[in-house]
């Protein structure tokens, strides 16, 4: 095994800025492309564009097709382009307030492997997530023979270091740490084209926090706010509507069996007001032209979309597009995914050349 030393280190989160990385994020979205599609598409010159395809080719992430040529008239012909079979792997995990998620992803951004897997409990608890997290990235890795590039875990609280340290030491690769919020909004970032209007992520889950992203990359705040779960919980308990032990997320707050009494049909429409004041401050403060609200703090109370609605569509450009993610599965996979490709959408040949420095290819 090599003895490289890696650091954990900031995402850049960021749409794609070198060339090869350009052309590659424009690869990753279709199947085949031509010399000149990737010209369009990135706004690049011809020459720029066919030495960011060569080293592409060098590092083994696309290949010519020239049995896919056909003859269109006279002059060379264009021959297609097509993502090989992924030469490595990347492993991305997200980190939220009641578990997290890990999967393996190939250079593609598709999803090979997925599971689940526990937060740690107690003084140690952050070390004790690092070992599940550890526990279940060898689960994943069993019996794959493809080299792993790089680890990438996306996280609610800060970190400090000890996470990526400990995961550096285990396996020996580049890992990244990054902001879960900031990592969905990149991850909207990524799949959107170049726009002058911010996309804002609200993130409810231990608590509230925004990411904005733009052109010029993703910037992350956590917000002044009573609409996180512990809050909710307390008025629920005060009312004799729940029991009054202290409760991490936003799970179990309502089960699905709860009867919508008046009085806690009256608690949670206060709470949906809030926090739909909450959502039009932030859109109105950072002028964003799309918005997502994310996490289950957005959908314990389904019946509160209506209260939500009045508090933010009255004030709110109606320009603005507004969309509740409801699926945690599908948030943290998108977390997990961004994260886990941070380095190969910022510098794909770097990522080639470090495999090799660690004599994995």
């Amino acid at each position: 095994m090599s003895t490289l030393a890696v650091s954990a280190r900031t995402p850049v989160f960021r749409r794609p800025t070198m060339p090869t990385a350009r052309c590659l994020h424009h690869m990753m979205r279709g199947h085949l492309a031509i010399r000149g599609d990737l010209v369009a598409a990135t706004g690049l010159s011809q020459p720029t564009v066919t030495r960011a395809v060569t080293s592409l080719v060098g590092a083994g992430l696309i290949h010519e097709r020239p049995d896919l040529v056909r003859a269109t008239g006279p002059g060379r012909p264009r021959i297609p382009l097509e993502m090989t079979p992924t030469p490595w792997l990347h492993i991305g995990a997200a980190i939220g307030a009641d578990g997290g998620t890990l999967g393996v992803f190939d250079t593609r951004g598709r999803i090979l492997r997925e599971t689940t897997f526990p937060l740690g409990t107690g003084p140690t608890d952050a070390a004790d997530t690092a070992e599940h997290l550890i526990a279940g990235i060898h689960r994943l890795l069993s019996r794959l023979v493809v080299p792993v590039a790089d680890i990438g875990v996306a996280v609610t609280a800060p970190d400090t270091g000890s996470l990526g340290g400990r995961l550096t030491e285990e396996f020996d690769c580049p890992v990244t740490v990054g902001d879960l919020t900031a990592a969905l909004a990149a991850a909207e970032l990524f799949t959107t084209d170049a726009t002058t209007d911010p996309i804002l992520i609200i993130h409810l889950d231990r608590g509230l926090t925004l990411a904005v992203a733009d052109d010029g990359g993703v910037t992350a705040h956590p917000v002044n706010s009573d609409l996180g779960p512990e809050i909710l919980a307390r008025r629920l308990a005060d009312a004799g509507i729940l029991p009054g032990e202290r409760r991490r997320g936003f799970t179990g707050l309502l089960p699905a069996g709860t009867p919508q009494s008046p009085q806690l049909r009256s608690l949670l429409d206060e709470r949906a007001r809030e926090l739909g004041e909450t959502v039009a401050r932030l859109t109105r403060d950072t002028g964003a032209g799309t918005v997502v609200l994310a996490g289950p703090g957005f959908t314990v109370d389904p019946g509160g979309y209506r209260e939500l609605a009045r508090a933010v569509n009255p004030n709110v450009d109606k320009r603005v597009a507004i969309r509740i993610v409801p699926d945690a599965a599908a948030l943290a996979r998108a977390a997990a995914r961004t994260v886990a490709l941070d380095r190969l959408l910022s510098d794909p040949a770097a990522v080639h050349a470090e495999l090799i420095d660690r004599n994995q290819l």
